[in-house]
């Protein structure tokens, strides 16, 4: 079980909670928890499957916001 903090920081956008949310859209697809905070995402789930979704996050931010910052922090501590 992997748990990972990822911060989205689309650069240039008026528009940057569209493309965050758009982005997070893309978690819909995966078998994992997601919990929003203020700052962050929270993705809880299986390792191959939280990874799958990480990278899924990233490609699509590209797409949807051009140049855009990602902050990750993992880990494999259980619990919340």
């Amino acid at each position: 079980m992997i748990t990972c903090q990822v911060s989205l920081l689309p650069l240039g956008r008026e528009d940057y909670e569209k493309v965050v949310f758009r982005v997070l859209d893309q978690l819909k697809g995966f078998n994992v928890e997601m919990e929003l905070t203020p700052l962050s995402t929270i993705i809880r789930g299986e390792d191959e499957e939280v990874w799958k979704a990480v990278r899924a996050l990233f490609e699509e931010g590209l797409k949807e916001g051009g140049k855009v910052i990602y902050t990750i922090t993992m880990t494999n501590r259980g619990g919340r």
